[in-house]
């Protein structure tokens, strides 16, 4: 790898890149991979970048993954907080009321406004589709079969 240039680049540039030979993997956390280089940059990200940094390139291992089926999140289960320790270890001699922090309910943002079912089936699932930009308009093309149909416009990629 070239010198100074950070491994998350590289993961960006190099993720989800199509030619043969592509398909399954033996690896529990890749399940499949759209080519070697593809296998490679995600395995290097998996080893060696942040929970949080892999987040944003949608790189979870299969444990955080089925975290997310079972809870809804990907995020690790919270520890439990230093008042709360302190509290338990204290037993009754402590006032509790001191304590207690109120509550605040997160608001969820709400997903921006999806042009076509692409952006929007990616903002509900944070994933990203594939698809190439429509050579006509520029919206991004959503799949059918093995080709892509633009939404704005109705321009293929090359099949009729």
């Amino acid at each position: 790898m070239q010198y100074g240039v950070p491994l998350e680049t590289f993961v960006q540039k190099f993720t989800n890149l199509k030619f043969e030979p592509a398909g399954l993997t033996d690896d529990s956390d890749i399940r499949m991979a759209q080519s070697i280089m593809d296998y490679i940059f995600r395995r290097l990200a998996l080893d060696y970048l942040s929970f949080d940094e892999r987040a944003e390139l949608g790189i979870y291992t299969a444990a955080e993954r089925a975290r997310q089926v079972e809870t809804g999140s990907y995020l690790p289960e919270e520890d439990v907080s230093e008042a709360e320790s302190l509290r338990n270890d204290a037993g009754d001699d402590v006032n509790t009321d001191l304590l207690d922090e109120p509550e605040v309910a997160a608001a969820k943002p709400a997903p921006s406004a999806a042009q076509t079912t692409s952006e929007l089936f990616e903002s509900l699932t944070g994933t990203s589709v594939d698809a190439p930009l429509c050579l006509t308009c520029g919206t991004k093309m959503r799949p059918s079969g093995s080709c892509y149909v633009c939404e704005g416009c109705g321009s293929t990629s090359g099949c009729s």
